[in-house]
């Protein structure tokens, strides 16, 4: 089985300008992304896609794509395109790792023990137990949506919540809700292939600690994971 890490490096940012190249503790953000995936050793090829950003020295297994197409470098593209378009330019990939550069303080041994989830086996042992993996962190938070209008098959505007509000649960009742934290996602390419949407099936939950799960969308969030690298001694 051949198994693929895709780091989507677009110039663009709005909050955070040239964010996924901005210097980050010492070296460009993209950087702290690639150095664990290869440091991982769990990836046939990794794959950092730009849109017109040069190639620098790189692993023998790394591939620096700066022709990543116009219409997948916009602020409206989809990562699930990016993966279906490389998808179909790797049809050798068997599995696929979406690892964002947004994400700086996840490790090797998170992207290794995700990796080892995907290939648990049923009970039976003749199948894998995940089609698709998505790393989270604990949210116990009992969150609404102001706007339904977007989401599909809802066409009520009124807010709605994303729990049973006639049962609102209490905290300690909440101990198993989770919050996508933006750093790893694993899929197998049937998934891309049939249902062109990075999580789908059997999902598995890799569970991260909140040192280790910021996601850079901000100037704070820049800040806050500045901080946090310094603590976990990486400045």
């Amino acid at each position: 089985m051949k198994v693929a890490a895709l780091i989507p490096a677009r110039k663009g940012s709005k909050e955070v300008p040239y964010k996924n190249f901005k210097e980050f503790l010492g070296k460009p953000l993209v950087y702290w992304t690639l150095d664990t995936a290869v440091e991982s050793g769990v990836f046939d090829s990794i794959i950092v896609s730009t849109d017109g950003v040069q190639a620098p020295s790189v692993e023998s297994n790394v591939i620096w794509d700066d022709e990543r197409p116009e219409e997948l470098a916009t602020d409206e593209a989809s990562l699930d395109d990016l993966l279906c378009y490389y998808m179909f330019k790797y049809p050798e990939i068997d599995m696929w790792c979406l690892l964002q550069p947004t994400s700086p303080l996840r490790t090797a041994g998170d992207i290794k023990n995700a990796y080892y989830m995907m290939f648990e086996k049923e009970a039976d042992g003749e199948d894998y137990k995940y089609d698709s993996l998505v790393s989270v962190k604990s949210h116990p938070v009992l969150a609404w949506v102001a706007n339904a209008v977007g989401i599909p098959d809802v066409d009520d505007p009124q807010p709605i919540a994303t729990y049973p509000v006639r049962k609102r649960p209490n905290r300690q009742d909440r101990k198993d809700w989770y919050l996508e934290n933006g750093a790893i996602y694993f899929t197998r390419k049937y998934v891309l292939d049939q249902i062109k949407c990075r999580l789908h099936g059997y999902i598995g939950l890799y569970v991260m600690p909140e040192e280790r799960s910021i996601e850079i969308d901000s100037p704070m969030d820049w800040k806050m994971a500045e901080f946090l690298g310094g603590v976990n001694g990486l400045a």
